[in-house]
Order: C-alpha cells, then sequence, then structure tokens
C-alpha cells in the first residue's frame, strides 16, 4: 500500500447531497505542474459534470488506496468517523469548521494524523481561502432576503428596481467578503443600500472601491438604530459570531423597524451572537421565522446549495495556497501562511480558536 512521497490523495466526499468537489481540473493541473502525484476515487467529479477523463494525471483507485496518501485533501472533512481510515504520520486537509463540532473536536484529539482547515489559513491579515465561500454566501444573502420580502407576513416589496416605484432599502452590515458581495448584488439589482463598517478607517478605504449605490456608514449604535427604522432588509455579514458576541439588534430595536422587514443572518455563527431574534440555524428550504412582525432568515450551508459555482470558484481561489500546503507537508518547506491553517497534530489540538471551543464544551459536558 506504498506511495510514492509526493502522492495526494482525493477520496470521494462523504456528506449528505455533497454534490462539490476539491478535484476540477483547475486544480489536478496546478498540483500536477508541481510535481505532485494524485490518487483519486473514479466519478469525484461526477456531482458537477467533471468526468474522470476531464483530470488527465490523476489515478483512479479504489477508496482504500486512495485514503493511504501521505496528504489526503478535500474540500469538506465528512462525518468524524472518516478520520479513522487515516493513521499516524499522515496529514489531512478540509474546511473543517470544527470549532462548531464538539464530535469532530474530539476525533481530532483521538487521531494521530496532521490536520489542516483552510479557513484559518491567513497571511498578510487575510483569509484568503474564505474568499470564494464569502462571496458566493453574500449574493445568495440577497437572494433569500428579495425571496424572503416576497413572504406573505414580508413587506411585500421588490428588490430590483422598477419605474414608479422606490428602490428597496438595504442595509449591510460588516463589509468583509460576504458584506461586500451582498452590497454589490443588491446594488446591481436597483436597491439603495448601506453597508455598516467597524471604523472610519474601514470605512474610507471601501468608499474608494464601492459600486454606485452603495453608501458607507461606520457601525455606531445611533447610526444602525436610524437605519433600521427605514429598512426593508438588513444584512448581518459580521466574520464572527458566538455564544460572546454581544447583541447588536436585539427585540427594542424589531419594534421600530418596519412591519415585515427581513433580517438575513449570513454568516450563522454558534450560539445567540450578534443577532440573537433569528433563533438558531434554519434548514435550506424553511419558512422563514417571524418574530415581532420581522421577518428573520439564517441558513448556513449556502455554498452547498451551489455546487458548480462553488467547486469552481473555491479551487481556482485556493489551488496556489494547496500546492504550497503540499509542498510544506510532503517535502517539508518552512511556509507561515500554510502552518497557520494546522488544527490538530499528533493528538494535540493546536489551533487557539478550536483549543478554546474545546474547553468550552468540557466545561459544558462537566456542568
Amino acid at each position: 500500500m506504498h506511495h510514492h512521497p509526493s502522492t495526494i490523495g482525493f477520496p470521494r466526499e462523504t456528506g449528505s447531497r455533497e454534490r462539490r468537489t476539491l478535484l476540477t481540473p483547475h486544480l489536478a493541473h496546478a498540483l500536477t505542474d508541481a510535481g505532485f502525484r494524485l490518487v483519486a476515487e473514479p466519478g469525484i467529479g461526477d456531482g458537477i459534470g467533471v468526468n474522470d477523463a476531464d483530470l488527465p494525471g490523476v489515478e483512479f483507485r479504489p477508496a482504500d488506496r486512495v485514503w493511504t496518501a501521505p496528504l489526503v485533501l478535500r474540500y469538506k472533512p465528512g462525518p468524524p468517523t472518516d478520520l479513522a481510515h487515516l493513521h499516524r504520520g499522515q496529514a489531512v486537509g478540509a474546511i473543517f469548521h470544527a470549532e462548531g463540532d464538539p464530535d469532530m473536536i474530539t476525533a481530532l484529539a483521538q487521531s494521530e494524523v496532521k490536520a489542516f482547515s483552510y479557513e484559518f489559513l491567513h497571511e498578510h491579515g487575510r483569509f484568503p481561502l474564505a474568499m470564494a465561500g464569502g462571496q458566493i454566501a453574500g449574493v445568495q444573502a440577497v437572494h433569500l432576503g428579495t425571496h424572503a420580502l416576497q413572504h406573505p407576513q414580508g413587506r411585500g416589496v421588490l428588490l430590483g428596481g422598477v419605474d414608479g416605484a422606490e428602490p428597496a432599502r438595504v442595509v449591510v452590515i460588516g463589509n468583509g467578503n460576504v458584506g461586500t458581495a451582498a452590497a454589490a448584488t443588491a446594488a446591481r439589482l436597483g436597491a439603495d443600500v448601506t453597508i455598516l463598517t467597524r471604523t472610519s478607517r474601514t470605512a474610507a478605504t471601501y468608499e474608494r472601491q464601492a459600486p454606485p449605490g452603495v453608501h458607507v456608514a461606520v457601525n455606531t449604535p445611533d447610526r444602525l438604530t436610524e437605519l433600521l427604522a427605514n429598512a426593508d432588509l438588513v444584512i448581518g455579514a459580521i466574520l464572527i459570531s458566538t455564544h460572546t458576541t454581544p447583541p447588536m439588534i436585539t427585540r427594542a430595536h424589531l419594534a421600530t423597524m418596519r412591519p415585515g422587514a427581513v433580517i438575513v443572518d449570513a454568516t450563522c455563527g454558534y450560539g445567540d451572537g450578534y443577532l440573537p431574534t433569528a433563533g438558531p440555524v434554519q434548514n435550506s428550504g424553511d419558512p422563514p421565522r417571524v418574530v415581532d412582525g420581522i421577518v428573520h432568515v439564517k441558513v448556513d450551508v449556502l455554498p452547498r446549495l451551489v455546487p458548480m459555482t462553488a467547486s469552481h470558484a473555491y479551487t481556482r481561489a485556493a489551488a496556489p495556497y494547496l500546492v504550497r500546503l503540499a509542498r510544506h507537508v510532503l517535502h517539508g518547506v518552512k511556509d507561515p501562511g500554510a502552518e497557520s491553517a494546522l488544527i490538530a497534530d499528533k493528538g494535540a489540538l493546536v489551533h487557539p480558536v478550536v483549543r478554546e471551543h474545546a474547553d468550552r464544551y468540557q466545561a459544558g459536558a462537566a456542568a
């Protein structure tokens, strides 16, 4: 079962209804051009119409053979039990989001492998492997909001511009990948958009590249209250929202809003977060939750719903970083960017965010 030391394995994804794949033709070329050997399960690209013949240079083998490669790369990690396929000395990469998954944290702590989580990879103050998913979520947040405004209890406002009708008013909280994509999408549809940034410095930076129809303001409690009173659609796009994030929109705010206005939580953190009235995460296709006459949408599987777009956009952005990760793991190349994505090593949780959540779950279990 021995592989060449430069081999990367790509097992098929195992999530239910998961059609995305990491092994697109673009990524296959990037890795083979860099000198790596690729083994994959047959049919790995079926979900997005990529045939095995579209992946030249890839060797197709049964799953048990693929899982023994020194480095295994996936899109999502699959269920925690998938880690049992791996042994000490191997490394695995995926979008783990382990901090939200106590079972995955336990499995990582029991596993002897090196695990890298792409969403934590950061360099030059940015998280480049969160960008494609963030952009998709931002566009979809506008689609979801557009739909919710047409809910029987929604405001009944069309987001697109129509002659003789006032444009819809949209407020976007946060100007990261999700927020900027949401603002640009709503503006293209003809809405009057205000995007709220955390500081005047971020406001000034974003203002220079803001698309037409997007106003920029600093998010102060007074400015937010004023904007909420006139908004048709509010999109929450703050990157990290957990049990300890203070509420930004409260029930008191809902009373000041227009009946049927819509709040979309586009980034769905853990716990109540900054949009506590949105409640727990909803399943895709669930009706929105109406609280005090305000329509709430909180759905977090967004890129999974567009597997074709997500797979191609993600791997195009990720390819240079995955080449670097492979060089780091398989060739021992020192790379602080790649190393920043390490979450577990020989059973130790080494990333502070994952460790903090592990401690929280343990305290909860002990309580």
